[in-house]
């Protein structure tokens, strides 16, 4: 299928789904899916739409308490979600809310649930080769983008974050799915450094993808070695190692970048026109290591919830899936439901 068709049934799609939820309407009940005696496909079909549909209690938990009523909506039109709500869903955020919360709130004693929160297609990094010029080392990364196999033709705004320095570039992918970039970096920036690159192959669909990488120095320690990053409320909050110091914190999109203010360990994002995540990525160093850690604002992809995965358990679970709408950009929501049998 050509990449243009591709992305016309990606757009069609999602607007299909919105304006069906639009049909629906907002105030929606628990009641409806109470009913055991209900088929179960359309009773988790009816939950999944109203976790997205409602804005649970209290409206603004993404930002304060944790929800005693459970829906992550927004306020604003239907399957619009709440950045925050989705973020604290992602067992590394510091304000994650756990599964038992969750599952307490939606106040429906026999389903269990999972759910999964991801953009409506791929880009993948890679570094191809390096090249030492002296002063001086070259690099040469690789993109591709697709969806569920199949290539698209993108956008791409890279950056390249290491120590107090960013470097920029513009590319694309080509119909078949596959790029390439090359950034130059002067040796003295040694330590790790970070390659975002953020696609777009619509104006609300977009992808990202961001590679670590070792810059005259040794291997990349692995994520929150130095520091855990967590968005929320758009302000960056950092749990800082206490033997590390911050060089520089800086917030990436397709068409912006900038530094990021401090007010002590916390820093504003700020609210971008462009839709689709924000990469923040925050660089510092310690006795012996220059380093770099990055968190996506919402805080996906993401998976959390009860485990679907046990034999005796994948034949009673039922997927429904929807297109949602995250600060003006495009992700697929999938919740996985399962009501146990009565004699387990």
């Amino acid at each position: 299928m050509p990449a243009a068709s591709i992305d016309f049934a990606l757009a069609a799609s999602a607007m299909v789904l919105l304006t069906v939820g639009a049909m629906y309407g907002e105030n929606m009940v628990a009641e409806p899916f109470l009913d055991t005696e209900v088929n179960d496909l359309g009773r988790h079909y009816q939950m999944g739409r109203y976790m997205l549909l409602s804005q649970g209690d209290p409206a603004d938990w993404g930002t304060g308490e944790e929800p005693t009523g459970l829906g992550f909506a927004a306020e604003g039109d239907n399957y619009e979600l709440d950045i925050d709500k989705i973020s604290r869903l992602n067992p590394s955020n510091a304000y994650a809310v756990n599964y038992t919360t969750l599952w307490e709130a939606l106040n429906v004693e026999d389903v269990s649930f999972r759910i999964g929160v991801e953009t409506l297609f791929d880009i993948s990094l890679g570094l191809t080769s390096s090249q030492n010029q002296g002063a001086e080392t070259v690099y040469n990364f690789s993109a591709s983008t697709s969806r569920e196999g199949y290539p698209l033709a993108s956008k791409v705004s890279y950056y390249v974050a290491v120590r107090d320095s960013i470097y920029s570039a513009a590319g694309t992918t080509d119909d078949d799915g596959t790029g390439t970039v090359e950034f130059t970096l002067h040796n003295s920036k040694s330590g790790t450094a970070l390659l975002v690159g953020i696609a777009r192959i619509d104006e609300s669909i977009v992808s990202y993808d961001v590679l670590p990488f070792a810059h005259v120095s040794g291997s990349p320690d692995p994520a929150g070695t130095y520091a855990t990053l967590s968005p929320k409320d758009f302000t960056l909050h950092v749990d800082l190692d206490p033997d590390a110091s911050i060089l520089n914190a800086a917030v990436f999109s397709l068409d912006f970048t900038f530094n990021l203010t401090a007010a002590g360990l916390d820093y504003e994002i700020p609210r971008l026109l462009d839709p689709g995540p924000m990469i923040l990525v925050l660089t510092g160093s310690n006795a012996s290591a220059y380093w770099a850690e990055w968190v996506a604002y919402p805080q996906v992809p993401l998976e959390m919830g009860s485990d679907m995965s046990a034999d005796q358990v994948v034949s009673d679970v039922n997927r429904v899936s929807y297109v949602v709408v995250i600060e003006g950009a495009r992700y697929r929501c999938s919740i996985e439901f399962r009501s146990p049998e009565e004699n387990e």
